[in-house]
């Protein structure tokens, strides 16, 4: 599949689907050519580091994201779990002090 980038084509070849693998390409061209305006005469290995430092750190960020949301879900799941046990022995409770029939 060839992408382009900063008006590069380039030939690669990917297990990714061809649109995400456009996708991606799409995102480190836009991230190149924003760099490249704001350091107009850096050399396009340095452009190069600097995207791919921006990527990495976005690319960590989310994985925080993500991680606390998966500690978030796993405390909800807990108090869930210890409420509705609360409330089971509650049931039982009342339960058994019911008087019997309808």
């Amino acid at each position: 599949m060839t992408v382009e980038i900063l008006g590069r084509t380039l030939t690669l070849t990917s297990a990714m689907l061809p649109e995400e693998l456009q996708s991606v390409a799409h995102m480190v061209d836009e991230q190149l050519r924003e760099l490249q305006k704001i350091f107009p005469t850096s050399s396009l290995a340095d452009l190069a580091i600097l995207t791919a430092l921006n990527l990495a750190c976005e690319y960590l960020d989310k994985k925080n994201n993500y991680n606390d949301l998966q500690e978030t879900h796993r405390q909800l799941q807990a108090e869930i779990e210890h409420r509705s046990r609360q409330l089971l022995q509650k049931l039982e409770v009342h339960d058994a002090s019911a008087p019997p029939g309808p």
